[in-house]
């Protein structure tokens, strides 16, 4: 089979794929649509013990009721599945979906609607489906096809993120112009040790608590932001934070907006780049169709 064959049969594939995709969300069998969605509370924070291999989010117990019977349910969870709580604190909300029936197999989302229609995999093969015809197309027609079929949507796309960070950033910006400084502590230095074929190398994560001036404790699970995290343990830090979002935090509202504004533009970056690469593809088939009409005559 030539790559021609492949491309098609790759494209039948996902076309059926989305098909059968998008059939089972009109009819409502997707397991998104099934699962069970109940608003749930954090009722413990357990906090990583200094120099334990880091984790993914910060380990709590979350409490959420049961539809069918009316019981609670108390159950750990350490995003094994859903989302990770990099920040938490006693009574802090969070969206809580299961399969009917097996509450321990609950996971957190970002809010009770997120994927309730259960499209995302559909969409997904609706894009590897575009992706194999472009690519064909480009196979058999040249590679400007590829430039215009690629930057023309990566460009439409970066339009979408940027609109949507530039309202983000400044709302965000507007809302820690508000925080409330209170101090802070690394009350845990994580360490884990990754491995790879020439070699291993161990990374840090700081755990910081602080608590509100309302009296709430925050835990919160530090990616970055704090310099030589490996001997942070026991810092002492200043937390700005926002009162009705203890998860908008910052120890640097500076670096913070640098932050946001490298942010932005590597944005404009990928976006300037995809539309070069759509605007080269346009003017190169421009320059093949007049080629062609030139040699007609």
């Amino acid at each position: 089979m030539d790559w021609h064959g492949f491309l098609l049969l790759w494209c039948a594939v996902c076309g059926v794929w989305a098909l059968f995709g998008y059939g089972r969300s009109l009819i409502g069998a997707t397991p998104a649509q099934r699962a069970v969605r109940v608003t749930g509370r954090i009722v413990e924070v357990r906090t990583p013990a200094h120099g334990n291999p880091g984790t993914d989010g910060i380990p709590v117990v979350i409490a959420f009721p049961d539809p069918a019977t009316g019981r609670e349910h108390a159950l750990p969870y350490e995003a094994e599945r859903g989302i990770t709580l990099d920040t938490v604190w006693l009574g802090q909300e969070v969206a809580v979906l299961h399969p009917p029936g097996e509450p321990h197999r609950f996971e957190v989302t970002y809010d009770l609607q997120d994927g309730r229609h259960g499209r995302g995999w559909p969409h997904f093969a609706v894009f590897l489906l575009y992706a194999g015809l472009v690519a064909d197309t480009a196979l058999r027609h040249g590679y400007p096809w590829a430039l215009l079929g690629a930057g023309g949507p990566l460009a439409v796309a970066m339009t979408s993120v940027l609109r949507h960070d530039l309202v983000l950033m400044r709302r965000e910006a507007a809302r820690l112009a508000t925080a409330v400084r209170v101090p802070g502590r690394v009350a845990a230095v994580l360490e884990s040790v990754h491995e790879d074929g020439e070699g291993s190398w161990t990374s840090h994560t700081a755990v910081l608590v602080f608590t509100t001036r309302e009296g709430t404790a925050v835990t919160a699970r530090l990616r970055s932001g704090i310099p030589d995290p490996a001997h942070a343990y026991g810092r002492e830090l200043t937390v700005h934070y926002v009162p009705d979002d203890l998860a908008l935090f910052t120890l640097d509202p500076a670096a913070a907006r640098r932050s946001a504004r490298w942010d932005i533009a590597f944005v404009v970056l990928v976006l300037l780049l995809g539309a070069a690469a759509a605007v080269a593809g346009a003017v190169l088939l421009w320059g093949q169709g007049a080629d062609v009409t030139a040699a007609g005559r």
